[in-house]
């Protein structure tokens, strides 16, 4: 008999704490947008980088609940 080859990680605790870092992160880009229009400065930047945090937020969560079903 063959045993299967040990896994080396446990992917859904790293895609986990991959997906709580990118919410915190687009929370946090959005606060600053939000930051940036209240005194006036341009939110050009902070706008794009929200966008790509919640991108990828959305993505992460996305897959981790496809990890889980299956």
């Amino acid at each position: 008999m063959t045993d299967p080859a040990p896994r080396l990680g446990h992917p859904s605790g790293v895609l986990r704490i991959l997906v709580v870092v990118f919410t915190v992160t687009a929370v946090g880009s959005l606060v600053l947008v939000a930051v940036d229009l209240a005194i006036g400065r341009p939110a050009g930047g902070d706008v794009f980088i929200a966008v790509l945090n919640s991108v990828a937020a959305v993505m992460l969560w996305r897959w981790r609940s496809g990890m889980a079903r299956t």
